[in-house]
């Protein structure tokens, strides 16, 4: 038995794609997991994911070690079967990193060509987190 072995991968069966939910709560995470080069870019930025699910909770969307979405409510039932078949390999699929007008937002699934669509009714539930100055919350305008 191997200590430190890498797990094996399975792709993921997301149809046509979807988008993300929960990102505007998420937008620290997306600064962490995209380099300088990448949050400077106009352009889509193509990202390898992973689909986990909480223990009891929710179907998460990882992007390089850090939690960037949710899997919307109508992908939900099939994503957690799915991470149930995979046992213990990852889950994993591809996905576009881009901006909206309320910040970054993730496209899960193959490339997708043209204007992303918004998120599902019902898949932003968090609220966006209030701006901060040296970790001194703001009053929300």
């Amino acid at each position: 038995m191997k200590l430190f072995a890498r797990r094996g991968a399975v792709l993921a069966d997301v149809g046509d794609g979807f988008v993300a939910g929960e990102a505007v709560a998420l937008q620290a995470a997306f600064t962490g997991a995209l380099t300088a080069a990448e949050r400077s870019s106009a352009e889509p930025v193509r990202v390898d994911l992973t689909l986990e699910t909480e223990h009891g909770g929710r179907a998460l969307v990882v992007c390089r070690n850090h939690v960037v979405g949710f899997v919307p409510p109508s992908w939900d039932q099939a994503v957690r079967a799915q991470v149930a078949a995979a046992g213990r390999a990852r889950l994993a699929t591809t996905g576009q990193v881009y901006r909206a007008e309320e910040g970054w937002r993730l496209w899960v699934g193959p490339p997708h060509a043209g204007d992303f669509p918004g998120p599902e009714p019902g898949a932003d539930t968090l609220r966006a987190p209030q701006r901060r100055i040296l970790g001194i919350a703001l009053p929300d305008a």
